[in-house]
Formats: structure tokens, C-alpha cells, sequence
């Protein structure tokens, strides 16, 4: 099972509903972190996930955005769709602090919860995890994710739960120019190997990475980041298509033309297909600029439905 954990910015929601019709149910449980107080977005994506039976957790508790701290509003909107038919949202919380472990315990008695399921991701080791482990085992945890980081002091605690991990394996650079060099590397084997070490699922960040940034600046360059399986071995691999004129802030369209020629050759190369790519294609044939928002929002589906794939 993949759990690509998404936040509720426009152009990942907008993913998920256009990924809806060819998702999985038992492959791919996405992750959302709503971030938004007006939350229409996040359910008109549920709502579009919800008539393909596709389940979605949803984060009671976000760390960015608007609605940290307003958990009540989460619920609240949790409650909305479930009374609108939209009956696939799992609630879930981020354990971070002592204060998540006494929102956890307290939320999902007084929702009921602890009877009709919940999922928990460990983002860190906290003081209260012995009482949060007895919880977990003793109510309806659904799933209990572990970040990376945290895995191996953890997953000691929370045996013999199915357990799941949460890793990040796109690796972050400062500026778009500097994925030019290396333009290919190693993404992850998660999905070959998350049975075989004993856990039910395996999460992670997409082609975006954990770091949250809120908004941002026009680049310079141009970088469309594309996950592909790697023909002589195991490895899911990352190339980095970059723009080539990159010394000024100018003509953003032209640098994205750059950037997808390259992507193009690529793709035809190794015979690599997908939604996204033939969405790339098309903007390609009509040398058509979709915006910077879009270029992200394809490069997201693809990841998704290659790991789908491969699971």
C-alpha cells in the first residue's frame, strides 16, 4: 500500500481529482494536509475520490497553514462530508508534541473514532509515546506511520501493529539551476522492499519533498522533476529536466519549452508513459505554457501512478 502525502495546495488537489478515475483503492490511500480555512478545494477532491471508492486521510491536525491549532474546524468539516455521502475520510493525526498525544486521545473518544477507525504518523519520539502506544493497540487504529527519522526507535513501541514508514527521498536543492548537475540520481526501493521488512505501507512526499514553502518566487530556471523505473536494476530514479537559459527572470514560457523538449526526448527514449507524460506531450505539441503550478501538478500524478505500478 503507498501513502503519498500530499498538502492541500491547489495544483495537489487538482492532482488527486484528475488521478481519481485510475487509482487503486487497494493500492493508494492518499495523505492531505489541508492548509486552507476555506477547505472547498480539499472537498472537492475527497467528494471526486469518494465516487471511486478511493480512501483519503485526512490531518486533524495540520503543522502549516491556516487551520493549525483549529482541529474543531477539521472535524467539523470531516462531519460535512461524511454527511454528504463522502464516507472514505480516515481521520488522521500528526504526533509531534505531548499536546498531539492529548488531542488523539481526547478527539477520537468524543468522535467515536476509536470504534470507527483513525491513523496516526509519528513525526517525532515524545514523551507520552508508552501511553499513546497503549491507545493505539487498544482502540481502532487503522494505520500508524512512522516518519523515517523516527523509525527504528519507534516501531520498537508500537509492535505488533501494522506498521507503516513515511520517507522523503527527493533531495532538495537551493535553486532550480542546481538540478543540472546531477540531472539523474536515485529516488527510492521503498516499494520493492516495505513487505519484506514487515511493514504494511510506505509513504512519502512526492517529487515535492517534506520542506514546506508557502507561495514562491519566479525561478530563474525551469525544472520539471520526473520519477521513472530504472531499466537495469530496482531503483525508482529522478531526472531533473532544467532549462538552459537561466541568467535572468525572463520569458518563463520559453524556459519551460526547454526544460519539456528535454523531458520529451526522454520519455520517447525509454518508452515511458503515463497521464502526465502524455499531458507533457500535448503541451508540447502546441508549445503551450500551462504555468509553473501545472509543470508540479503533473510531475505529482506521474509519481503516483508509477508507484501504483509497481506495487
Amino acid at each position: 500500500m503507498y501513502f503519498p502525502y500530499l498538502r492541500g495546495k491547489q495544483f495537489e488537489l487538482i492532482a488527486l481529482r484528475e488521478l481519481s478515475g485510475i487509482l487503486n483503492p487497494d493500492k493508494v490511500i492518499p495523505i492531505i494536509e489541508p492548509l486552507k480555512r476555506n477547505t472547498k478545494g480539499v472537498e472537492t477532491a475527497i467528494s471526486a475520490l469518494a465516487k471511486k471508492g478511493i480512501r483519503v486521510q485526512l490531518i486533524v491536525n495540520p503543522q502549516y497553514g491556516d487551520l493549525v491549532a483549529r482541529s474543531n474546524e477539521v472535524i467539523s468539516l470531516i462531519e460535512h462530508l461524511t454527511a454528504a455521502g463522502a464516507t472514505n475520510v480516515i481521520p488522521t493525526f500528526l504526533v509531534n508534541t505531548n499536546k498531539d498525544q492529548l488531542l488523539v486521545a481526547n478527539t477520537i473518544s468524543e468522535q467515536g473514532y476509536d470504534q470507527t477507525g483513525y491513523s496516526l504518523i509519528h513525526l517525532n519520539q515524545i514523551g507520552a509515546t508508552d501511553e499513546l502506544s497503549v491507545l493505539a493497540k487498544t482502540t481502532n487504529c487503522l494505520y500508524n506511520m512512522i516518519q523515517i527519522n523516527q523509525l527504528f526507535a519507534l516501531q520498537r513501541k508500537y509492535r505488533p501493529l501494522p506498521l507503516a514508514f513515511l520517507n522523503d527521498p527527493f533531495t532538495k536543492r537551493q535553486k532550480n539551476a542546481d538540478y543540472l548537475d546531477p540531472d539523474d540520481e536515485i529516488f527510492s526501493s521503498d516499494y520493492l522492499y516495505y513487505r519484506e521488512e514487515g511493514y504494511v505501507a510506505f509513504g512519502d512526499y512526492l517529487t515535492i519533498g517534506e520542506d514546506f514553502v508557502d507561495g514562491g518566487m519566479l525561478p530563474r530556471a525551469v525544472a520539471i522533476h520526473l520519477t521513472y523505473k530504472d531499466e537495469g536494476g530496482d531503483d525508482i530514479r529522478i531526472h531533473h529536466f532544467v532549462s538552459d537559459t537561466n541568467d535572468d527572470y525572463n520569458d518563463p514560457a520559453g524556459k519551460f519549452y526547454e526544460a519539456l523538449t528535454k523531458l520529451i526526448v526522454f520519455v520517447d527514449a525509454a518508452h515511458i508513459d503515463s497521464v502526465a507524460v502524455r499531458q507533457f506531450q500535448d503541451y508540447y505539441d502546441r508549445q503551450a505554457f500551462p504555468g509553473l503550478g501545472v509543470i508540479k501538478k503533473l510531475s505529482i500524478m506521474h509519481h503516483i501512478e508509477l508507484v501504483q505500478s509497481l506495487i
